[in-house]
């Protein structure tokens, strides 16, 4: 069976068929509209007009559309059947209006449909006993499996619950981790088997319930014809007493005027439909699809189907140290140079608070829109995203980012080497950073272009080459950043 997925913000919540109306008729007839299929005026009412629009709809997509089921029918046939009992009564009254008493042959007729008409009611309850026998008995079944499924889910869980307490149920001694996951193991299975039970005692319901229902109307009608011909044979035997035979034919009359009534009635609100599991509102369109986890003759334990919204989005986060420095509107640069992906972007928001889903407590969630077109390869992926903020403008006195290190009084330094062998801290002004380096500007000392400067040392252990601190000796350089 197909899924129609249209636009629209007001969630499915029942079939729809002929003779409703709401404002999700409405929305169906404003989407039918808008495919170019006519249903006929948009006032919110399940029409002639809007049925035929579904079913051309159905069977533009290649598929026949939902029509009346046996139980609507069923419901039709009894009311049909109710008219034609109420003209037989009514022909039956106006031909014994001006009859001064009744016929042996006619009390003889009358005798022999009520004596038909209740053999019929008790063939239509044998049959109905005999038809649902095997089905209420799978549902039976069904429910035993269930409960033995259940029982034994308790019992597993049971074991798990000592064994996680230190005392394996079959050897009385610590369980080792095998014997965990065995009995971890033991639970899931019998978990699968506990919902697999759910779903067969579900169906087999639901295979009684439809066979039930038909079968239901068929004795209800049976019972009816009954009770019909015995009050046609009384109306009748008191007509040969003297009763007023204008009052038969008046009763009848009546009598029809509400059986046809009915019959249309029941015939307006019974016709292709369009049932709630084949139909789907989405406040915008298109939409793409992300996962399908089911497929063709399964049934479904969950959420068939994903969708994401129509355009692509693509979200990271920064620092808490890197938030004032970005702003919406900023190209960003997006890559893996494993998987060959390089993507350009623009930021087109930030969070102004920290948090969020997926995103640690200390970083601001953003969101980038691509500005060139995505390779499928790069769909959840997670890319370096590199944002450039600013330039030097020129050249500038850089040094490695491992050369700088922090002083007691909040100070960034550099240590230097001097002509004589030794070292000098020079506090600095930090810059603009990139690609390992970072802008300096001394602030206590000469610091010049050649400089030797320290490089990972650790300041708060020793500083010669015995000492448990590392270092090395790079150049300060000119770079631009």
């Amino acid at each position: 069976r197909p899924l129609f997925v249209l636009q629209g913000e007001l969630p499915v919540f029942r079939s729809l068929t002929p003779g409703l109306d709401g404002p999700d008729v409405l929305q169906l007839e404003e989407a039918l509209l808008r495919l170019g299929l006519d249903p006929g005026p948009v006032d919110g009412i399940y029409g002639a007009r809007t049925e035929r629009a579904v079913e051309e709809l159905y069977r533009s997509a290649g598929y026949s559309p939902i029509e009346a089921d046996a139980n609507d029918q069923a419901q039709l046939d009894a009311a049909q059947s109710r008219v034609d009992g109420a003209q037989q009564q009514l022909r039956s009254a106006e031909e014994l209006a001006g009859q001064s008493g009744v016929s042996e042959s006619t009390r003889l007729q009358l005798d022999r449909q009520v004596s038909q008409a209740r053999e019929f009611l008790a063939d239509t309850q044998a049959d109905r006993t005999a038809a649902l026998a095997d089905l209420t008995a799978a549902v039976a079944t069904e429910q035993s499996n269930l409960n033995a499924a259940s029982a034994a889910l308790s019992t597993a869980r049971a074991r798990l619950v000592q064994a996680d307490a230190g005392v394996h149920p079959d050897t009385g001694v610590p369980p080792s981790n095998v014997e965990l996951r065995a009995l971890r193991q033991d639970v899931l299975m019998a978990v699968s088997v506990r919902d697999g039970a759910r779903v067969d005692l579900t169906v087999a319901d639901a295979q009684l319930a439809d066979a039930r229902d038909p079968l239901d109307d068929a004795v209800d009608e049976a019972d009816f014809q009954l009770r019909l011909a015995i009050v046609s044979r009384t109306e009748t035997f008191e007509l040969d007493d003297g009763t007023n035979a204008a009052d038969s034919v008046a009763d009848a009359r009546s009598e029809l005027t509400d059986a046809q009534d009915d019959f249309a009635e029941l015939d307006d609100e019974i016709g292709t439909r369009f049932p709630a599991n084949e139909l789907l509102f989405l406040p915008a369109l298109p939409r793409l699809v992300q996962t399908v986890d089911v497929e063709v003759g399964d049934i479904p334990q969950g959420p068939v189907m994903v969708v994401s919204g129509a355009e692509l989005a693509i979200t990271g986060a920064v620092s808490s140290v890197d938030r004032p420095l970005i702003e919406e509107g900023l190209e960003v640069e997006l890559d893996d140079p494993t998987l060959d992906i390089s993507i350009r972007g623009r930021i087109d928001f930030i969070a102004d608070n920290t948090g969020g889903p997926d995103v640690a407590s200390d970083r601001f969630r953003i969101r980038v829109v691509p500005t060139n077109e995505v390779p499928e390869d790069a769909y959840n992926q997670n890319l370096r995203m590199v944002i450039p903020i600013s330039s030097t403008g020129g050249e500038v006195l850089a040094v490695p980012l491992a050369a700088l290190s922090a002083g007691a009084d909040g100070a960034t330094r550099v240590e230097v080497e001097r002509a004589t062998g030794e070292t000098e801290l020079v506090t600095v002004t930090v810059g603009l950073s990139a690609s390992g380096f970072a802008q300096v500007e001394p602030t206590t000392s000469s610091l010049e272009v050649g400089d030797r400067v320290v490089v990972g040392r650790d300041n708060g252990g020793s500083t010669d080459g015995d000492g448990d601190g590392a270092s090395d000796e790079d150049d300060a350089e000119s770079d631009e950043s």
